[in-house]
């Protein structure tokens, strides 16, 4: 009966998946999308050499965008459709591997393993079909952070399949061929993206939780885990080589940058709501600095929340293994984004990991909750049939906001009315829509909310140039370029302007700026064919 049940379990994820995000199949290059793949030259050779010379610590990100410019070049279809068949591959990992949870040797004999099956599908939906997944699947680029949370739960199954067939007696060459693919998906992963350093932790605590009835057995498995532990140096090693990768990504505790930390204590309380109840959801989510622990008042808040959980953890080290093991992963696969100084707090792609432990845990928790109430079985079954039914909505509803570059933005500026880049944003694609009023609205406000913004003042420049006031343009420009001296883009159109005014001494300067801030052959070449000309006319 339960090989008749697994197919069909597989089966309703992949349609369901498919119902909800297929629509959604055509949406264009979004956000960073635009930058990381269609304006990126290195993808457009499918040059091995070449990719990991210009990314060593997303490699394999690269690897597979660059395959995908090869069969589709500039084709959304064809980047959406490998997006979610890595969302559907690690949908069904989070089945397979929930059901050796509950199958495992520390929970086995748990009233969980009598319902591991509907528990591993519950928590596989879950996760596939939670409306903050569309941060890592709709969005093109966040497949780096899909696929190293797909290859980061292959390797966790992968070794549980190891140890597992050490306890069942399995020949040599199983088990070797299991930690070997392991090893190789540990390695695939630390070349998708850094945050995969704590993979091999992740392993560690795992085998801990699950696999170790004593600490005799922990210890037998000290031989296996121990090479395990030193691929934590790979991440690292390969993100130090990619310095403009990495540009300003650093751990930064000083007391000018304690504000940022203290902010962080909030988000990663609202990551918890986010992953409870995914409402409000956003591309840009607006968090004003905390000035202290208790300014604002909801830091301190954060915080007990979150010191709650650690307790909560620590009491359950021996007690609920199952308990232990959600909340250290919360913790552990959100270190990296919460310790490291980013540009930006929060984006939904973050949770794409953190998800697992929230889908793991709340089907479990609410089935013991209804046998020590004694509730009918068919009662939990249809409280979480309705909440993934309403997962699934959201999700498809959150699909076609993501429709539009307009609709995306808009969404943005409605529920982070307070965030430069999201009125910024919308102006671009407001004006390449024509609708000239309304973008020039957005740059003012843009301007107003963050009045050291370079860019919006290059495209006041690009908005006044498009009615041939250049004067006003010529202004703007220069704007950009006091505030932004490597403003390339900015040179090149103001060098256009002096170059149409007969201004061959200024367009000459600019051109020569510009020449400095690209490695581009082709730009180059274009760049020396005109100065060659302006020496002329001069």
């Amino acid at each position: 009966m339960k090989r008749l049940l697994i197919p069909f379990a597989i089966l309703i994820i992949i349609a369901t998946l498919a119902i909800i995000y297929l629509p959604g199949i055509n949406t264009p290059f979004q956000f960073d999308d635009v930058k990381r793949i269609a304006g990126q030259k290195v993808i457009e050779n499918l040059d091995i050499g070449n990719i990991f010379q210009y990314s060593k610590s997303r490699f394999f990100l690269y690897f597979t965008l660059a395959v995908n410019y090869y069969f589709c070049k500039y084709n959304v279809f064809g980047y959406h459709l490998v997006n979610l068949i890595i969302h559907a591959i690690a949908s069904l990992l989070v089945f397979v591997l929930s059901f050796i949870i509950f199958n495992s040797p520390r929970l086995k004999k748990q009233n969980l393993a009598q319902h591991s099956l509907m528990l591993a599908f519950f928590s596989s939906m879950i996760f596939a079909f939670h409306p903050i997944q569309t941060g890592a699947v709709t969005y093109i680029w966040q497949r780096g952070e899909s696929m190293a949370g797909m290859l980061y739960l292959l390797a966790i199954f992968l070794y549980a399949k190891f140890r597992l067939s050490q306890a069942n007696g399995h020949r040599r060459k199983i088990k070797a061929l299991f930690y070997i693919a392991c090893i190789i998906a540990i390695t695939l992963c630390s070349c998708t993206k850094p945050n995969s350093v704590t993979l091999p932790i992740a392993i560690l605590i795992f085998e801990i939780c699950f696999l170790s009835r004593n600490i005799k057995e922990f210890r037998g498995s000290l031989k296996y885990l121990i090479p395990i532990l030193f691929f934590i140096l790979l991440p690292m090693a390969l993100a130090k080589f990619d310095v403009g990768e990495n540009k300003g990504v650093a751990i930064r505790f000083t007391n000018y940058y304690m504000p940022y930390y203290y902010t962080k204590i909030r988000v990663l309380a609202n990551a918890l709501w986010l992953m409870l109840f995914p409402v409000n959801q956003s591309i840009e989510y607006n968090f004003t600095l905390s000035a202290s622990l208790i300014n604002p008042i909801s830091t301190l808040l954060s915080l007990i929340i979150l010191f709650s959980l650690i307790g909560v953890c620590i009491f359950n080290f021996r007690r609920n293994p199952l308990v232990f093991f959600v909340i250290i992963w919360f913790y552990l696969v959100f270190s990296v984004t919460t310790i490291l100084y980013l540009e930006d707090f929060f984006f939904e792609h973050y949770l794409y990991l953190p998800l697992f432990g929230y889908s793991l845990i709340l089907p479990a928790l609410s089935l013991n909750i209804a046998n020590n109430l004694k509730i009918n079985k068919k009662w939990w079954i249809g409280f979480l049939i309705i909440l993934i039914a309403a997962y699934s909505i959201a999700a498809y509803s959150r699909n076609l906001v993501w429709k539009t570059e307009i609709s995306l933005w808009e969404d943005a500026v409605k529920k982070s009315p307070s965030r430069a880049r999201a009125h910024y944003t919308l102006g671009v694609y407001y004006f390449r829509a024509q609708r000239y009023e309304e973008s020039l609205r957005e740059y003012n406000i843009a301007l107003k909310l963050k009045p050291e913004y370079p860019e919006a003042y290059y495209r006041l420049g690009e908005y006044h140039l498009n009615f041939r006031d250049t004067e006003r343009s010529i202004v703007y420009y220069k704007k950009a370029i006091e505030m932004n001296p490597e403003f390339f883009e900015a040179y090149v159109n103001l060098s256009n302007i002096y170059l149409a005014n007969r201004q061959y001494k200024d367009a000459k300067e600019c051109l020569n700026n510009a020449l400095r801030l690209t490695n581009d052959q082709g730009i180059i070449k274009s760049i020396n064919k005109i100065l060659k000309e302006t020496e002329r006319y001069e």
